[in-house]
């Protein structure tokens, strides 16, 4: 149950937070997950309180990165920074895609030497790519094309 409703043209106003280890002591990622699209921000912490002002942080650097329009990624901020959603989901399939998700980069952490060298921003990109079900063409794409068939990346 959502607390609000999205802005008009607001396109990053659904996400979801869960907590993921890192195989390290004392050191977790909280990871946000935006529905429907599956882009994922990496965040160190444990909680959304404490991991709010980096979410705001590296969301925008997300974006920039992967050759978002520039103008989008100003009006969405201003847009999250008014009023956005994290909350609880039963969705089976989005649960299922945030297990698939933390599995695979719990992985990606434990692979890694020590926490200082786990690179989050190379990490998100990579999940930009990450194949999700589309049901309207019941095809699996990557994240990276919701985004594109909406106009908001621009060219690298």
């Amino acid at each position: 149950m959502y607390v609000s409703e999205p802005s008009e043209n607001q396109y990053m106003h659904s996400w979801y937070a869960k907590l993921v280890s890192t195989g390290f002591a004392g050191k977790q990622i909280v990871m946000y997950v935006h529905e429907p699209s599956l882009l994922i921000v990496l965040t160190g912490g444990k909680s959304i309180n404490t991991t709010l002002p980096s979410f705001y942080n590296r969301l925008p650097a997300l974006l920039k990165r992967n050759h978002f329009k520039q103008e989008f990624i100003e009006r969405e901020m201003q847009l999250l920074r008014e009023g956005f959603v994290v909350s609880k989901t039963n969705s089976r399939s989005m649960l299922g895609s945030m297990n698939a998700i933390t599995e695979n980069i719990e992985g990606n952490f434990r692979s890694s030497p020590s926490y200082d060298l786990i690179n989050l921003d190379k990490i998100e990109d990579i999940y930009l790519g990450w194949l999700s079900y589309d049901p309207s063409t019941k095809k699996y794409v990557p994240a990276r094309d919701y985004w594109i068939k909406k106009g908001l990346i621009g060219h690298s």
